[in-house]
């Protein structure tokens, strides 16, 4: 793995092809919540106000202070004078028309676990999942998952069946946030592969191979009973995963 000086340090470089995402333990003592608080912007501050859950809050607080940090490793921006934009359903993106600007992020968080997936060049999509029982999950992929990716799931043995169920939505999921526009593509328009064991991949899209060959499928094992997928319309290697490190990563460079 190549490494570049930035204002975090040495951190993993970027590079077509090339997608880093790093793992995020969202438990954390009050003092970092409030430390990593201080970077936020005041729309921040206020969405995060709005969870009615005290742990919804502090999730977000951590989430978007270390994908801040994050990207003023990359760009020499100060954290706290990253400037975010929107897409037409809510994706966010860096704002500005500079060299960092050609970085690519995406977020998704599940339990106390968050992924933070950057890349170059090419938008991208990633989602996490626990693991987890679900009730009436086979009614669930029929309703809206392909007929062929519900049979695969009904077909695992008993005990892989949650496991199946969930390779199945974080790979739609993430092609859905990779598109930027999921919303105008239902999740039965597009099938994925989603037997344990087997690659990940988009097999079809609207019928189409030919369309499904064109994206890349990153498989991801985050931690012991969380599955996660990142989806990037370009060729991908296999995703460097790290852990992030608050008191290594984060919390000295808030300022810089």
């Amino acid at each position: 793995m190549s490494l570049v000086r930035t204002a975090m340090g040495r951190l993993p470089a970027l590079s077509p092809g090339r997608v880093i995402c790093w793992a995020v333990d969202l438990r954390c003592p009050d003092r970092c919540v409030t430390a990593l608080a201080g970077i936020l912007s005041v729309d921040e501050l206020e969405r995060a106000g709005r969870f009615v859950f005290e742990r919804d809050r502090r999730r977000f607080i951590v989430t978007r202070a270390c994908l801040r940090v994050l990207l003023s490793g990359y760009s020499g921006v100060p954290a706290a004078a990253i400037r975010f934009g929107y897409g037409p359903n809510g994706k966010p993106l860096l704002a500005s028309r500079t060299p960092s600007s050609l970085v690519h992020f995406n977020v998704s968080h599940s339990a106390d676990l968050a992924l933070i997936a950057l890349a170059c060049e090419v938008p991208l999509g990633v989602d996490v999942e626990a693991i987890r029982s679900v009730a009436d999950l086979l009614d669930i992929a029929s309703r809206y998952f392909t007929a062929a990716e519900a049979r695969t799931i009904a077909s695992v043995p008993l005990q892989e069946r949650d496991h199946a169920f969930f390779l199945c939505w974080t790979r739609k999921e993430a092609f859905a946030k990779a598109l930027g526009d999921g919303l105008s593509l239902s999740l039965d328009r597009y099938r994925v592969s989603c037997r344990p064991g087997e690659p990940a991949e988009i097999l079809e899209i609207d019928g189409s191979r030919a369309a499904a060959r064109e994206w890349s499928v990153l498989d991801l094992r985050p931690a012991p009973q969380f599955v996660g997928a990142i989806v990037m319309r370009a060729p991908a290697g296999p995703p460097y995963l790290l852990p992030l490190d608050l008191d290594q990563h984060v919390l000295p460079y808030l300022h810089v």
